[in-house]
C-alpha cells in the first residue's frame, strides 16, 4: 500500500509514522527534504513531481505559521489545488478545524458550520476543495496537544500569571496521537464526508487552569459553545486519551 502526506509537522509526522507502522510505504511532500522517501516542493506556489502518482491514500495536513488571510488562501486553497492535481489517489483525508464555527453559545454538529470570519471562510473553501476528491474525508480537529506540547502552561499565561482574570469558556481538545488515531480509523473505515474530531469530553478553561495550578483569581461565566463528535464516535472511533488531563499528565 502506497500512500503520500503533505505537511511533516507536529501532525503530520505522526500520522505518516503511523501509516508506517500499519505497512503502507509513505512518501512526504514538504518544502525541504531530508530523505529518500521526502519530496521537497512548496506547494504553495508549485505542483509536486512524482515518478508514480498512483497511490493508495492521500493525506493533507498543511497548517500556516500565522492566522493571516493571505496565508490561510495559499496554505489551505492553493497548495491544495497543486496537491490534488498531482496525486491519483484512492482514498483522500483532509485536515480542517472546528474554527469554522461561530464562538457563539449554542451546540454545533457537522451541518452547523458557517463562513462567520474571514478565516473560517477560508477553511470552508478549502473544504470544498477537498470534497471534489471522490473519495474525500474531511476532519475538522479541535485544540491538537501532547504532553510536550500543551494548550496550557504557565509560559503561555498573561502578564500577572495565576491572578489574572480568565475568559472562560468551554474548550475542545484531541491529543495529537488520536488525531493521527483518527485519519487511520477514518481510513480503515472507508468515511467520507465530514466529522468532527475531539476527545468527547469538552471541559471549562477555568477548570483546566485551577487544577493546573495557572489561576486562582475570577472568571466570566463559561460559554456553552458545544461541538458535537458523535458522529466520528458512532463509527467506532475512540481516543486513547479521553481527556486533556489524561493526555498531558500521563506518562
Amino acid at each position: 500500500m502506497r500512500a503520500v502526506v503533505a505537511g511533516a509537522g507536529f501532525l503530520g509526522a505522526k500520522i505518516s509514522a503511523d501509516l508506517v507502522a500499519a505497512g503502507y510505504t509513505v512518501t512526504i511532500v514538504r518544502r525541504s527534504a531530508t530523505q529518500g522517501t521526502v519530496i521537497a516542493c512548496d506547494l504553495t506556489v508549485e505542483k509536486p513531481a512524482f515518478a508514480d502518482p498512483d497511490f493508495d491514500l492521500a493525506v493533507f495536513c498543511l497548517a500556516p505559521g500565522a492566522r493571516d488571510p493571505e496565508l490561510y488562501e495559499k496554505t489551505y486553497c492553493s497548495a491544495q489545488k497543486n496537491f490534488l492535481s498531482a496525486v491519483s489517489a484512492r482514498q483522500y483525508i483532509y485536515i480542517s478545524s472546528t474554527a469554522v464555527y461561530a464562538d457563539a453559545a449554542a451546540e454545533y454538529s457537522e451541518l452547523s458550520a458557517t463562513a462567520h470570519s474571514e478565516r473560517a471562510r477560508i477553511l470552508l473553501e478549502a473544504e470544498n476543495i477537498a470534497l471534489t476528491h471522490q473519495h474525500a474525508c474531511v476532519l475538522r480537529l479541535s485544540g491538537i496537544y501532547s504532553r510536550e506540547r500543551p494548550i496550557y502552561s504557565s509560559s503561555r499565561m498573561a502578564p500577572g500569571g495565576a491572578q489574572a482574570p480568565v475568559a472562560d469558556r468551554l474548550v475542545h481538545f484531541i491529543h495529537r496521537d488520536d488525531a493521527a488515531k483518527a485519519v487511520l480509523h477514518s481510513v480503515s473505515h472507508k468515511l467520507s464526508g465530514i466529522y468532527n474530531v475531539h476527545d468527547g469530553h469538552p471541559q471549562r478553561r477555568s477548570t483546566i487552569l485551577l487544577k493546573l495550578g495557572l489561576f486562582s483569581g475570577e472568571s466570566s461565566p463559561a460559554s456553552e459553545r458545544i461541538i458535537s463528535a458523535e458522529k466520528l464516535f458512532s463509527t467506532g472511533f475512540n481516543p486513547t486519551y479521553p481527556d486533556y488531563f489524561a493526555g498531558t499528565c500521563s506518562e
